[in-house]
């Protein structure tokens, strides 16, 4: 018999200054905005405030254990290997559309309460995908004119900071209509490759006047996904990105412009896979899709079913290869953050969240999904490999 996970035991974000969170509090005090929460130890605002130009460049997906990795392997002679980082927590849930809302808007998740890829949506009767903007069906969340902005109601720590704030993005991103609903942007730009991103990087850093960008690179954490995190595709493309961050470097001397390189989370390589759609009786115990992510479901349970629920998270599939947390325990715990809590966080989270084990994920698929199969590479769970993160501080 499977010996039952311990929520306790796992490991958490440090939000008392290790995390994303507080690097972003550190940002913005620099720039002589009002921030709730801790800064970053290692990197007081006083550190950043003389530059007059400041760069936060996400690399989705690269995860400290994965860096680690690289550099063991000889790689990254490029910049990776040659730069000093500091090892930091994101915040949870571990994934791209709560992390990178914190670095849009400077608030935790519990503040802003986006709070995992799948978003459980009840005031508006679905569970949405929330980034693209569409239903899990794919079909649009809501019509153009719909005031997403105003239902989101983001707290953004980030809005206050003086001077320009750019947002530098790949495609469609700048302009899709999650971004928009962050108005704080006073510019977007957009770029399609590497060396679009390092054309954008250029021309910021040798604008006029002093001035705040956070630039968004994707394609690591895609290959991530597709290939797992040990994967060659992957290694390739960190190569690949190791030669962009030295010509970025280069490229931002002389403009007396802060480098700040860091990621959202990192990745769990996966061998099994949980299909909740598969287990007996498991779906109807619901009141509505899971949400959520691979790595960390939640469930919204109907209350004459919840005995049946708690009886199917104890036997197997689930016994031993995941974790059963109740939504006030997950509330107690900070986990999603300190601060405020927003107004709909206590309805988008789940009545109880399922966190998997290591090397394992799970596939919640709506009705005559066609898609089985799980990611060689997830996130958004509670392991290392997913929470720490690198942050470079690269000095003109």
């Amino acid at each position: 018999m499977k010996t039952p996970l311990r929520f306790r035991d796992l490991p958490r974000p440090d939000y008392t200054g290790g995390s994303l969170l507080n690097l972003m509090s550190s940002i913005i005090r620099a720039r002589h905005g009002r921030s709730p929460h801790a800064p970053l130890r290692g990197l007081p605002p006083a550190d950043i405030r003389p530059y007059k130009k400041v760069v936060l460049l996400l690399l989705d997906g690269l995860g400290s254990t994965q860096l680690h990795r690289f550099i063991l392997a000889g790689k990254g002679r490029k910049f990776l290997a040659l730069h000093p980082w500091q090892n930091i927590t994101t915040a949870s849930p571990a994934t791209t559309a709560a992390v990178v809302t914190t670095l849009s808007t400077g608030a935790s998740p519990a503040e802003h309460a986006i709070l995992g890829w799948h978003l459980h949506l009840p005031d508006l009767g679905m569970e949405g995908t929330i980034l693209p903007f569409v239903t899990r069906t794919d079909t649009p969340i809501a019509p153009p004119d719909f005031p997403l902005a105003k239902y989101l109601a983001l707290p953004a720590p980030l809005s206050t900071i003086r001077g320009r704030r750019v947002l530098i993005s790949q495609g469609t991103i700048p302009t899709s209509r999650t971004s928009m609903a962050m108005p704080w942007w006073t510019e977007r730009r957009s770029f399609q490759n590497l060396d679009g991103l390092l054309r954008q990087l250029r021309a910021f850093a040798r604008s006029p006047g002093r001035a705040y960008a956070y630039a968004y690179w994707p394609d690591y954490d895609s290959l991530c996904h597709q290939y797992g995190p040990n994967g060659r595709v992957p290694s390739k493309h960190l190569t690949e990105i190791d030669a962009l961050l030295a010509r970025a470097q280069r490229a931002l001397a002389g403009t007396n412009t802060l480098l700040l390189v860091t990621a959202d989370h990192g990745h769990m390589q996966t061998h099994t896979p949980l299909n909740l759609a598969t287990i007996p009786g498991f779906y109807d115990t619901l009141a509505t899709l899971p949400s959520g992510d691979a790595r960390m479901v939640q469930c919204f349970v109907r209350p004459a079913r919840v005995k049946k629920f708690l009886q199917l998270t104890q036997t197997a599939p689930l016994l031993g290869t995941s974790v059963c947390v109740s939504h006030a325990e997950i509330l107690r715990s900070g986990l999603l953050g300190p601060g405020k809590p927003h107004p709909a966080l206590s309805n988008r989270l789940g009545d109880f969240t399922l966190f998997a084990a290591p090397g394992h994920a799970f596939l919640y698929p709506p009705a005559l999904s066609t898609y089985k199969k799980v990611k060689k590479g997830n996130h958004g769970g509670l392991s290392a490999d997913e929470l720490q993160v690198p942050l470079f501080v690269v000095h003109p």
